[in-house]
């Protein structure tokens, strides 16, 4: 037969056929005898569906960390309503979260946001995971999962994407899209440090008047290289850098 060939479709809904367990006819009565409470076969269970809405919710409550903030203070501005925060909860405590965040901008128009993911991925060979999200026409946030890989996309600085250039840049709580970031990776060297003083730690703590150490290069790393220390630093272009940096030690001059 042709269409016994077709496998049976059947849902949890349909009634189960449980060998030795169904009703059977009692000839002298002529009544259903129904099997005993104990040998009663359990029912099938539920399917539970889950839409977008309900996963999307799951995901926020699961990933989402709780930051506690001052009480607001409401009041009006200029006949507006406004609410007041503590400046520093908003600038460091709520952009905490975007640490390994930068910023893709596109020369020209930008491209679709499932092609430049695509792209993004296939060239930087990430250790974690990765959310672009749309910003306008030439802008994308980039939400890094760590340090190495923000570090890595980041000293790129540029990257083309399906023929179209895509520059990198730092974010910060006062981005604005019309302006460009003072902050920018640039190589610092170390020369004649102290042998034992290669050491991120401590080069980071020396630097630290300069700026934020992303990392060491890779003869500084593995000490092949004696006569300087290369190190990749975050600097912000609007402050001034000093040309040199004492080292010395408590209490002495």
């Amino acid at each position: 037969d042709y269409q016994s060939n077709f496998p049976k479709i059947s849902s949890n809904f349909d009634r189960q056929n449980y060998k030795g367990n169904t009703e059977k006819l009692d000839n002298n009565t002529g009544k259903l005898i129904f099997p005993k409470p104990d040998h009663m076969p359990e029912p099938a269970p539920y399917t539970v569906i889950q839409t977008y809405a309900d996963r999307l919710r799951f995901n926020q409550s699961k990933k989402g960390s709780s930051i506690k903030l001052t009480e607001p203070e409401i009041t009006t501005k200029q006949g507006l309503p406004a609410v007041l925060y503590v400046k520093d909860e908003v600038i460091k405590d709520l952009a905490a979260a975007c640490k390994y965040t930068l910023i893709g901008k596109f020369v020209y128009t930008m491209l679709r946001v499932d092609l430049i993911r695509k792209n993004f991925i296939l060239q930087t060979q990430l250790s974690g995971g990765v959310k672009i999200a749309h910003f306008n026409s030439r802008h994308v946030y980039i939400d890094l999962d760590n340090e190495l890989d923000y570090n890595m996309v980041w000293t790129k600085q540029i990257m083309t994407i399906a023929g179209q250039v895509m520059r990198i840049q730092a974010w910060t709580p006062s981005f604005k899209p019309e302006e460009e970031t003072p902050l920018v990776p640039i190589w610092v060297s170390l020369p004649e440090l102290p042998w034992h003083c290669y050491n991120k730690d401590f080069i980071t703590s020396l630097l630290s008047p300069i700026g934020r150490v992303l990392y060491l290069d890779y003869a500084s790393i593995n000490k092949t290289r004696s006569s300087q220390a290369r190190v990749k630093v975050q600097v912000d272009l609007t402050k001034e850098r000093p040309s040199y940096i004492w080292m010395g030690y408590m209490g002495e001059d």
